[in-house]
């Protein structure tokens, strides 16, 4: 009875380490996504640590109509999009937002490739932003 248990345990810790490692970059992958309070949360955190950086990817015309303070335009739409992203700074930590999430999470998943590893979205974009009644600058 002895070795049969004893066979069991090598599997077993197979099987759990495998789902450890499925949680592991569930969660990792998760975290990417922010809701707005934890969007806020890291925004809130911009004065202490400087290598924060606020994009809207939205349009030009979008961002005159409101936009979150301290964002820096860059345009999704715009020809050099791709060019401008591949020029940032990959050791900074990115905060990205547009209107409804869409184009941050298209955003987030073309910095991936690029080697940026410190890149957030705000997941329901300035909808959810301005659901929560959070401030916006015109």
């Amino acid at each position: 009875m002895k070795k049969q248990r004893l066979k069991f345990i090598p599997v077993l810790l197979i099987l759990l380490i495998g789902v450890a490692g499925s949680v592991a970059s569930a969660d990792s992958a998760a975290v990417r996504e922010l809701a707005p309070a934890q969007f806020k949360a890291m925004l809130d955190r911009r004065g202490v640590d400087a290598g924060l950086v606020l994009l809207d990817i939205r349009t030009p015309e979008e961002f005159r109509q409101g936009h979150i303070e301290g964002a820096l335009l860059m345009d999704f739409y715009a020809g050099d999009f791709r060019d401008r992203l591949k020029a940032l700074d990959k050791d900074k930590t990115y905060l990205i937002y547009c209107r409804s999430g869409n184009r941050s999470a298209k955003t987030l998943a073309m910095l991936d490739p690029l080697g940026f590893r410190n890149v957030y979205h705000l997941r329901s974009g300035l909808v959810g932003w301005t659901r929560e009644n959070y401030p916006l600058v015109k």
